[in-house]
């Protein structure tokens, strides 16, 4: 299941306003009207960070770690920032 990293804000069919946000387990058919990709925490084979993440998707995966990137900006950098090889 995917895991939010983002508070959202979800309308049902009857105009209500529900706030799903991390940590919450967030219904299937509310998932599917959640459609910003950067609510959503990256994909992965196994949910770690890998080369395949862009560069967005670490960094936000560090805030959400509250891991220190330091002055890291390549993604290389970034990786061995959160992978603590800095």
């Amino acid at each position: 299941m995917r895991k939010l990293i983002a508070h959202v804000h979800v309308y049902d069919d009857e105009g209500n306003s529900h706030v799903f946000g991390p940590g919450d387990d967030v219904p299937a058919d509310v998932a599917k009207r959640i459609t910003n990709p950067d609510a959503w925490e990256p994909e992965s084979d196994n949910g770690e960070p890998s080369e395949s993440w862009t560069v967005a998707d670490l960094k936000a995966y560090a805030e959400l770690h509250e891991i220190d990137l330091g002055d890291a900006t390549k993604k290389a950098d970034i990786l061995a920032a959160i992978a603590g090889d800095d």
